[in-house]
């Protein structure tokens, strides 16, 4: 895996180690390097680990997803740009974009919009659920956004009920888990990927969640179970 990761690098798509989906590094996504030497020493450390990419400034990935409702027919008319096959059975289309938006496209369910701000799974990542790789379908050259998807574009807010938390932002979801005891450490975990799930919050929050599990012992195994049972529960 590690040589694929540098490929990105070379390609100036900044990388980071995944457990699934969930970021190992300190910082999540912002720990991102395309420095070979940090790359190298990161699979030294996560041989095993998938890889998560920065799109680029100037890069807008729509990420389809199908068990959200998400399809490619929404989405139509576009140009044949670079495209993903996720390991969930979804897609990744990679796009030209100028602007700064992060967050979900209008007119439809199941579809996000990743930019710079966030990250995704790239290829030949494996889904921690599915089992099945994430794969190119294409090499075809990036394209631009097309107006009508452009348009589209609507920014993620925070809702209330996070807000609802210390922290309006999600980061007293971050602090519960921080501050959790001995004995309360899964359940308020649970709850806290729940709680950030149920308001739409994004990969980055949830990966702050891991990282504070991480910073009161737990391991990677309970924090991805953890995770998992969340979504379960949140289907």
């Amino acid at each position: 895996m590690v040589e694929q990761a540098l490929a990105y690098a070379r390609a100036n798509i900044p990388v980071l180690p995944l457990s699934g989906k969930i970021p190992r590094t300190e910082h999540g996504k912002d720990d991102a390097t395309t420095d070979p030497r940090v790359i190298r020493a990161w699979w030294r450390q996560f041989p095993d680990a998938n890889i998560g990419v920065r799109p680029p400034t100037g890069v807008a990935v729509l990420d389809v997803d199908p068990r959200n409702g998400g399809t490619l027919d929404s989405l139509r008319p576009y140009p044949e740009t670079r495209m993903a096959r996720t390991g969930s059975g979804g897609w990744h289309l990679w796009f030209r974009f100028d602007g700064e938006s992060r967050g979900r496209l209008g007119g439809g369910p199941g579809v996000d919009v990743k930019t710079h701000r966030g990250y995704l799974v790239a290829p030949p990542s494996v889904h921690p659920e599915t089992h099945q790789r994430y794969t190119w379908s294409n090499s075809a050259p990036i394209q631009p956004l097309p107006a009508h998807l452009r348009a589209r574009i609507r920014p993620v807010h925070h809702p209330i009920r996070v807000a609802a938390v210390p922290g309006g932002d999600g980061s007293g979801l971050v602090k519960v888990v921080a501050a959790a005891r001995e004995g309360e450490r899964n359940n308020l975990l649970f709850w806290s990927f729940v709680t950030a799930m149920e308001e739409g919050a994004d990969p980055q929050l949830l990966a702050d969640i891991a990282g504070a599990a991480r910073s009161i012992g737990l391991s990677e195994y309970e924090i991805e179970r953890t995770l998992r049972s969340a979504e379960r529960h949140r289907i």
